[in-house]
C-alpha cells in the first residue's frame, strides 16, 4: 500500500523537529534532520497543491531555521511558524 503525503505529514514532520531540537545535541540531532529531510520532500511534492506563495514562505522558514547564527529559541520558532502556515 502506497502513501500519498498530504500537509498534516509536512507539520507531523516539522512538530517532531521542534520536539527533536530539545535533545542535547539540539539541531545537529540526527533525528531533527531527518524530520525535516522529510518535511522538505513532502513539501516539494505539494507544491502545486498548496500554492507557490505559501510554498515560498514555509521554505524559507525551514531554511531560516538551520542558521546557527540564531538562537535555538527563534529556529524552533521558525519551525513552528512553517508549520502553522501549511
Amino acid at each position: 500500500m502506497s502513501h500519498i503525503p498530504n500537509e498534516m505529514d509536512i507539520k507531523t514532520d516539522l512538530r517532531r523537529g521542534v520536539m527533536a531540537s530539545f535533545s542535547p545535541k539540539a539541531f545537529s540531532d540526527a533525528n531533527l534532520k531527518i524530520f525535516l529531510k522529510n518535511a522538505q520532500k513532502n513539501l516539494d511534492l505539494l507544491k502545486n497543491k498548496i500554492g507557490n506563495r505559501k510554498y515560498t514562505e514555509v521554505k524559507e522558514r525551514i531554511n531560516k531555521s538551520g542558521d546557527s547564527r540564531k538562537s535555538i529559541e527563534k529556529r524552533r520558532e521558525d519551525l513552528l511558524t512553517a508549520s502553522s502556515l501549511i
